[in-house]
């Protein structure tokens, strides 16, 4: 108890010190978090608040719209066995199964592109989305239906102009509030960015405003570098593609994000990108460091796997831009922090954030980095937390969480 109290009174000081920061127009970058849903599913983006931000974190930066079964199954019109197997596995929400099913439909069908196209979107594989949305925009199918989802899967794909573009054709057709809503996104981002030039390392690219950021681009991808190579040494990994790394004045970050005032930054698991408010950020290099840091092991550990429980996300994420961690304890059962850690007050958010950065820390330190990347590379085959703990440390996620940080 003693460590416990210890752990937090010293978590409440820098909370104090980040805040002081926060109101002299500066950022903090410690951590991020999902959007509240103790055990949601639904991945949102990672947002880094300073430490003494105990709200719920704000919305997605670009929400992607959820598709309903049935916007998926009105393309698959026939009552054929194939169809209704198709269409059962839409309502079972087993979307692997319906693009398997909906492809051969689309064989002799050309409208169930459709099909096709929005099981790749709930799949959140964009590149197949848009190759067979195009297709049904040829075949006449459901025009609204398919620029609607067009716009945000070129989006998600680092197409800007032929989002805008089929966002606008969308609109002429129907209005749909998130549509609607994702069009002024759009509109805000363009005119952000009229000034925006790219830099690039090879390892990173950076868009920033050439006359609002000045040489901060130059710093930003240095800093980032010194990630790169420091976490890549220790995991012996290196994402394979150049990650995306946009800067902002804090007004547009706010506005074109809605992360909340306290976020320093945030890495967006759809779209592949962090997103750093920067101006303001001068002569706070240590800060700044531990921010793109903090992001950069996000994107590293989605560049891995897209299946990773928040706390070792999070956990991971703060051990390397922090270092490692003092012991808490497991105060909060581990396996309620797998997909949020919303529903907690904020003082239990505070727990959650130290205890996350603690088990990574213990796993760490007993089992090695290498150890870890075994674990996310399970991960990334599609096997179960059980599964992944057993090919990595050798013993179950369940045996994990009931013993660790108990004694």
């Amino acid at each position: 108890m003693t460590t416990i109290l210890s752990a937090l009174l010293r978590v409440l000081l820098y909370g104090t010190l980040a805040a002081a920061i926060v109101f002299a127009g500066h950022y903090l970058i410690v951590e991020k978090r999902h959007e509240p849903a103790a055990v949601s599913t639904e991945t949102r983006p990672m947002e880094t608040p300073p430490v003494s931000e105990m709200a719920s974190s704000g919305p997605e930066p670009v929400p992607a719209p959820a598709v309903a079964p049935h916007e998926i199954a009105k393309a698959v019109e026939d009552d054929s066995s194939l169809a209704r197997r198709a269409k059962a596995s839409l309502d079972a929400g087993d979307y692997k199964t319906a693009l398997v099913l909906c492809k051969q439909l689309a064989e002799t069908q050309k409208k169930a592109s459709l099909c096709v196209g929005l099981s790749y979107f709930k799949l959140a594989d964009y590149a197949g989305a848009i190759t067979y949305l195009e297709k049904a925009l040829e075949s006449g199918e459901d025009e609204f239906t398919a620029r609607k989802y067009l716009s945000f899967a070129y989006y998600y794909r680092d197409n800007f102009d032929q989002s805008m573009s089929n966002a606008e054709r969308g609109r002429a057709i129907m209005k749909d509030p998130e549509l609607e809503a994702f069009y002024s996104r759009l509109t805000k981002e363009k005119q952000a960015h009229r000034n925006y030039v790219n830099e690039s390392s090879g390892h990173f690219r950076v868009q920033s405003d050439g006359y609002e950021h000045g040489a901060m681009s130059r710093k930003v991808i240095g800093m980032l570098e010194e990630a790169y190579a420091t976490t890549g040494r220790d995991l012996d990994y290196y994402p394979s593609e150049p990650i995306t790394v946009v800067l902002y004045t804090t007004h547009d970050f706010h506005d074109i994000t809605q992360a909340p005032g306290w976020s320093g930054g945030l890495f967006d698991r759809k779209d592949g990108k962090i997103r750093v408010p920067v101006r303001g950020a001068e002569g706070q290099d240590a800060l700044l460091r531990t921010v793109l840091s903090h992001e950069y092991v996000h994107a590293l550990i989605h560049s891995i796997t897209k299946s990773c429980p928040l706390w070792l996300h999070e956990g991971m994420a703060e051990y390397y831009s922090k270092g490692p961690s003092q012991r808490i304890g497991q105060v909060i059962p581990l396996g309620t922090l797998e997909n949020s850690f919303s529903g907690l007050n904020g003082r239990g958010i505070f727990i959650a954030y130290a205890e996350s950065h603690s088990a990574v820390s213990y796993l760490m330190d007993r089992y090695r980095p290498y150890r870890i990347k075994e674990l996310l590379n399970s991960l990334s085959k599609g096997n179960d937390l059980n599964t992944a703990f057993k090919d990595s440390v050798q013993i179950s996620y369940t045996e994990f969480i009931e013993k660790w940080g108990r004694k």
